[in-house]
């Protein structure tokens, strides 16, 4: 069975969660409670809380990434049914960049889809009719992958890894594991995606407690292959996060040059990595300045970012994750100093 390219639908609950609906119908239960206990996860903890726009989250073990659609129901039709669904369209994980670049494109067809849904059961419509639609959006996502890839600009791992004349017993010994920190909002996942796919992410869509990104490049005729955590800064994460630190090599601090607050609690991130019980105070460090294209809104002095820097042995970059400035310097200044 071929679990790429599936959808799901699912109920969630406060305290529980119903699989309405799957295809491929062959789809394996056990991995579709694990997705669905993912889901259920990211908004079990605010009855508030539900995400309004499209999101990837990681299943590692699976080698597969998921694209995730929240919505709420009006709750008007039956007390059986939740207040809050999931359609989940699953995906192979080496094709995470093109689904990034094209979120905003994507989003609409899930969008439409949840109106057909509460649409159809507000007029009752049966069951497999629904579900019918459903397959329709499976049909339709797979077809348009397809062809997003065929616009698609970037090198795969495969043609990056023809570039590096090391043997991949090399590649393995030079692979480190760096934790990206700072408040919501600041550009995290929008300077990791420039620098592992040279794309800006212009929507921003908040990271819903991890996503994994990893680039091999050369540094020095070595092949260096840096494997990026990029942690959720919300404070509903905050138990989540010190999971991740756990075998980390190095570690970036990012803050947004044009909002003091997201600067002012520099300090807090980097005391709640060092409280960390197997942290080890030689890490490389860095602390990075983010939106420098700003210009006309730079808030952060230059000075200022420094001082913070030399005051918790930090190194300090500023960069543009818009226009790339300074991104491919601040990691191959990273990736040197792991290899010494």
């Amino acid at each position: 069975m071929d679990s790429i390219n599936a959808i799901i639908y699912l109920n969630l609950d406060q305290d529980k969660f119903v699989n309405n609906f799957w295809f491929p119908f062959d789809f394996p239960e056990d991995i579709i409670k694990l997705i669905a206990k993912k889901c259920y996860s990211i908004i079990s903890e605010d009855e508030n809380f539900i995400p309004n726009v499209l999101l990837i989250f990681p299943l590692p073990s699976l080698k597969l990434k998921a694209l995730v659609k929240y919505f709420v129901r009006d709750n008007k039709i039956s007390e059986a049914y939740s207040s809050k669904s999931a359609i989940v369209y699953l995906f192979d994980e080496k094709d995470d960049n093109i689904y990034y670049r094209y979120m905003s494109y994507l989003d609409p067809y899930f969008q439409d889809i949840i109106k057909t849904i509460l649409r159809m059961e507000r007029e009752q419509a049966e069951k497999e009719k629904i579900f019918e639609e459903i397959v329709k959006l499976q049909s339709t996502l797979f077809n348009l992958s397809k062809y997003l890839k065929t616009k698609s600009e970037y090198i795969t791992k495969d043609e990056i890894s023809k570039d590096i004349t090391i043997d991949i017993d090399s590649v393995l010994k030079r692979k480190f594991k760096v934790v990206v920190l700072g408040d919501p909002s600041v550009g995290k996942t929008s300077t990791i995606l420039r620098f592992t796919d040279n794309v800006f992410l212009r929507a921003y869509i908040p990271t819903m407690g991890l996503n994994i990104t990893q680039k091999i490049f050369k540094v020095n005729n070595f092949a260096v292959e840096l494997v990026i955590w990029d942690i959720g800064g919300q404070a509903k994460f905050e138990l989540i996060r010190r999971q991740f630190y756990e075998a980390l090599n190095a570690f970036i601090l990012l803050f947004d040059l044009t909002n003091p607050k997201s600067f002012a609690t520099i300090p807090k991130w980097f005391y709640d990595l060092r409280n960390f019980n197997e942290f080890d105070p030689k890490l490389p460090g860095y602390l990075i300045g983010n939106k420098l294209d700003l210009i006309n809104k730079l808030i952060i002095k230059r000075q200022d970012a420094l001082n913070m820097a030399n005051k918790l042995g930090l190194d300090y970059f500023e960069i543009s994750a818009l226009t790339g400035y300074n991104i491919e310097n601040a990691f191959q200044d990273l990736a040197l100093k792991l290899l010494q």
